[in-house]
């Protein structure tokens, strides 16, 4: 297999029966990282978990595979948030061509908010804590997950932007490197505005310290 499209007929038929056998509650997702990053999704069923539907974008976890950073045969088991704060328990299958490389994934979104609101009064009750970090937040357009990410990295230095000096927005932008923004098209334009720093500057800022490539510049 060279590409996700070879197999995506089969793929659109193993989805969608999933998604008939489990119930509304459980959402699969394939996507194609040979595509777009803004438009990933090819096939899907009970998209109403995450209000996404084919064309729409990859997560932050998706970025992660882009930039290298992945686990040997994928994800399983972490907890998601949907963009309106529901919670998911979600796993990540990666799909390899004949050289091994991945080229897109397989994902599971259980939508888990009613049995965690249980769980959190049983724990309450009996006096115990077992709540799970989110690890990813579900948006269904990749501008929404951006502006997301840059938020992030503004938290993460602890300093409004207008008050940031060169090595706070170094820090921030390197955040932002780390997470794989970059690999949004057109990225380097909004994170340059939000920074207020021209994108020739976000080229050195990464360079400098790390010798990245930012790859829209």
């Amino acid at each position: 297999m060279n590409s996700v499209k070879e197999i995506l007929p089969v793929l659109e038929t193993i989805v969608a029966g999933l998604g008939k056998h489990f119930g509304e509650s459980v959402e699969f997702v394939v996507h194609d990282y040979n595509e777009d990053f803004s438009r990933t999704i090819v096939a899907i069923s009970n998209g109403n978990v995450t209000k996404r539907t084919v064309g729409d974008s990859g997560t932050v976890i998706g970025l992660k595979l882009l930039t290298g950073k992945q686990e040997e045969s994928g994800k399983f088991g972490y907890v998601s948030q949907t963009k309106d704060g529901r919670y998911l328990k979600s796993s990540t299958i990666y799909l390899k061509n004949d050289e091994d490389e991945i080229i897109g994934s397989l994902c599971v979104n259980c939508d888990i908010t009613d049995a965690m609101v249980a769980q959190n009064f049983i724990n309450s009750y009996v006096g115990t804590s077992g709540n799970s970090p989110v690890e990813a937040t579900v948006y269904n357009n990749v501008d929404d997950l951006l502006i997301s990410l840059i938020n992030e990295s503004i938290n993460y230095v602890g300093t409004p932007v207008a008050l940031m000096n060169r090595e706070q927005k170094v820090k921030g932008i390197r955040y932002l490197n780390n997470k794989g923004a970059f690999k949004i098209k057109n990225a380097s334009v909004v994170i340059s505005q939000y920074y207020d720093v021209s994108r020739y500057t976000i080229y050195n800022y990464i360079n400098d310290s790390q010798n990245s490539e930012v790859t829209d510049i």
